[in-house]
């Protein structure tokens, strides 16, 4: 291939992979693939100056400014980091500073050594000591304005006391917990939508959100590590200056390492290898950078990366296997997933046999096919997924095709035009009412013990029951010829069913399983109007103004409420005496616990923490994991940690078991 050629095709390519990582926030190669062909560009380009021109990726940051948002020009540029991936990459790294500074003592080097997580850069600007800003890194030139998302991090310090600084813009890196991502995913689920791909993915979809209130309840974190700007600066090293920011509030790392000497730098990387993954929030690698802020001045840095630092970035680990087969999967609100069944193999602490393929513009774009060998990992240490085909014979299966037709009914797909995703739009879709009537027994909607997937498969394939309405008109001897259902259990089931009918507008309202209504928005719709009747008599506009509700809820809440087959479907619920309706709701109720916020911490000996939950939530009170300022609440049990001494600290009241039941009863 002609070098023009070739460089003109590694940077289209480089620029695609650029659009999905940064725009569509949906990475398609590792990291070492793109730093390769990086890397090659840049050595075409070493060779071959006079082809260097203003578009190529050598010559600015990677990243879009999102036209949403307006643009914020940074008073320094936001530079990337140079990766490195081995111990020898390291070396000469800290050879190239050592040239770099002549007569300089080796012995009066000092690093660094941070975390690098895997998140989103931002940069804060505060001015008289308030925070007047938040940007993305966008391009590294400008960034999006972002402040109204940035502001609803509580970790974030919405002012800070100090008269040393006029002006001062820090950097940080905002990322999701790996807990809150797992909670994310299973939300995404449950309303039909595709999951995230990896935290980084949910952190930074989460940011770009028009709704800062949405970003709120991302419960998203931040560590900064470093200034880009400071109008007065007394600080002499790196540490100085993270000391003196943890001191005014910011979240720094509590991980961050000074070393004294190159070889202690080293010897991070090994202890960090292992000891990242018992955090809970994604870190790819270590940034090692000097201490020193003057031999940082002397060094400076090129057009894309500072001299004196760099990434070291530890490999995912990954495992190659055989893609057996490639089956659809239809959800709950008929979404089609295409799944791979692999051969099992073990890979970072479990054996995978199935990994997601997410839809039919991923299976195309990486050409994965029945037959090949493929390189899998596990996205942010949790969801199995093939990064790549390895390169393979001629003699390879037919392309991979979406069927026109659901797997289980044989209706026609569809696709929207807006969304990657194909659909069943049939409603009586026998594999989309299996994973809706589990969705409707499950403890937290109807809690109908004994009616397990078994069960319901053979309910579903006899057509005994073909709605929600049709379990309430089972009896013993609709169940007398299941599999594995005994006269007794049967009973057992039928008594469950009819238990279940008074379970609440509440448990209902999260049952039915309207897209984006979870189990505290059905609580909150049930306290607020305290019968199904008022809330179908319920515009969309007058959703839309409820607090926690939005117009995204509204839209789904009336459509589903509006469709005649559902009203149908909730009349003759209504007939067979389910409750629609919740104790102590309505509108002129709001709850005796309305407005309050309370954390669960330790062991709780008189009930289990979700029955404390459920019964603050009934009043009106809303239970959260993170104890701050805006906790009214911590209910300690036994062995309650690092949650009490917080609580404490701040001033906020501490109940007792004993405590909370006098609370929920008035006393």
């Amino acid at each position: 291939m002609m070098v023009k050629q070739e460089i003109e095709s590694l940077k289209k390519t480089i620029h695609h992979y650029d659009h999905l990582y940064y725009v569509k926030n949906s990475p398609s190669v590792s990291d070492r693939e793109y730093d390769a062909l990086l890397r090659r560009l840049q050595e075409l380009e070493s060779d071959y100056p006079e082809l260097i021109t203003p578009d190529s990726p050598t010559q600015r940051v990677g990243g879009k400014v999102d036209e949403r948002f307006k643009a914020i020009v940074h008073p320094v540029p936001m530079l990337s980091l140079d990766n490195t991936y081995n111990v020898d990459e390291v070396r000469a790294f800290h050879q190239r500073v050592l040239r770099g500074l002549p007569g300089v003592d080796e012995d009066s080097i000092e690093y660094v050594v941070e975390l690098k997580f895997d998140g989103l850069a931002v940069a804060l600007t505060y001015e008289a000591g308030l925070l007047v800003r938040g940007a993305t890194r966008g391009d590294g030139l400008q960034g999006e304005d972002i402040t109204a998302n940035l502001r609803t991090l509580r970790s974030i310090p919405l002012k800070i006391d100090t008269e040393l600084f006029k002006r001062i813009e820090v950097r940080g890196e905002v990322y999701m917990p790996k807990k809150e991502f797992e909670r994310i995913n299973a939300l995404r689920e449950q309303a039909g939508e595709t999951p995230f791909a990896n935290p980084r993915n949910a952190a930074a979809g989460a940011l770009r959100l028009l709704d800062p209130a949405i970003t709120a309840k991302r419960n998203l974190g931040i560590f900064i590590y470093g200034v880009g700007f400071l109008d007065v600066n007394p600080f002499t090293t790196h540490d100085e200056l993270q000391k003196k920011m943890s001191a005014l509030r910011f979240p720094v790392n509590e991980h961050n390492r000074l070393c004294k000497n190159f070889e202690a730098t080293l010897a991070l990387i090994e202890t960090f290898r292992d000891q990242r993954k018992e955090l809970d929030y994604e870190v790819d690698g270590l940034v090692i950078q000097l201490n020193s802020l003057a031999y940082r001045k002397r060094l400076g840095a090129t057009s894309k990366f500072p001299r004196w630092a760099v990434a070291y970035k530890y490999e995912a680990e990954q495992a190659i296997t055989k893609i057996k087969d490639i089956v659809c999967q239809v959800g709950r609100t008929g979404s089609i997933t295409p799944v791979a069944e692999l051969q099992p193999v073990f890979v970072s602490g479990s054996t995978v046999s199935r990994a997601t393929l997410h839809n039919e513009d991923e299976i195309k774009r990486k050409d994965i096919r029945v037959g090949d060998q493929v390189v899998i990992e596990k996205a942010g240490e949790i969801i199995p997924q093939v990064v790549r085909v390895l390169e393979s014979s001629s003699q390879r299966a037919l392309p991979f095709a979406m069927p026109t037709v659901c797997p289980e009914c044989e209706a026609s797909l569809y696709r929207e035009e807006s969304e990657a995703v194909w659909r069943c739009v049939n409603s009586a879709c026998p594999a989309q009412l299996k994973e809706r009537l589990k969705y409707f027994a499950s403890r937290k909607a109807m809690d109908i013990d004994h009616l397990g997937p078994a069960v319901i498969d053979q309910l579903v394939n006899s057509e005994r029951v073909k709605n929600f309405s049709d379990l309430y008109r089972l009896n013993k001897n609709d169940l007398a010829t299941l599999e594995r259902l005994a006269d007794k259990s049967a009973q057992n089931l039928i008594d469950e069913i009819s238990k279940s009918k008074s379970a609440g507008l509440s448990r209902l309202l999260h049952g039915l399983g309207v897209r984006h209504v979870g189990q505290r928005t059905a609580s909150l719709l049930a306290r607020k109007f305290g019968s199904l009747k008022k809330l179908q008599e319920t515009s969309y506009e007058e959703l839309e103004r409820i607090d926690e509700i939005g117009p995204v809820i509204a839209e789904s809440l009336n459509a589903f409420l509006s469709s005649d087959t559902n009203q149908q479907e909730i009349e003759r619920l209504h007939q067979l005496g389910i409750a629609m309706e919740e104790e102590g709701g309505g509108l002129e109720s709001e709850g005796r616990l309305e407005g309050q916020q309370f954390v669960l911490t330790g062991t709780l000996s008189q009930f289990t923490r979700e029955e404390a939950k459920e019964k603050i939530q009934d009043q009106g009170g809303r239970v959260t994991t993170t104890v701050s300022k805006k906790t009214n609440y911590l209910v300690a049990g036994e062995s309650a940690g690092s949650k009490l001494e917080k609580a404490r600290k701040l001033g906020i009241e501490i109940l007792d078991e004993e405590g909370l039941q006098n609370l929920l009863a008035g006393e």
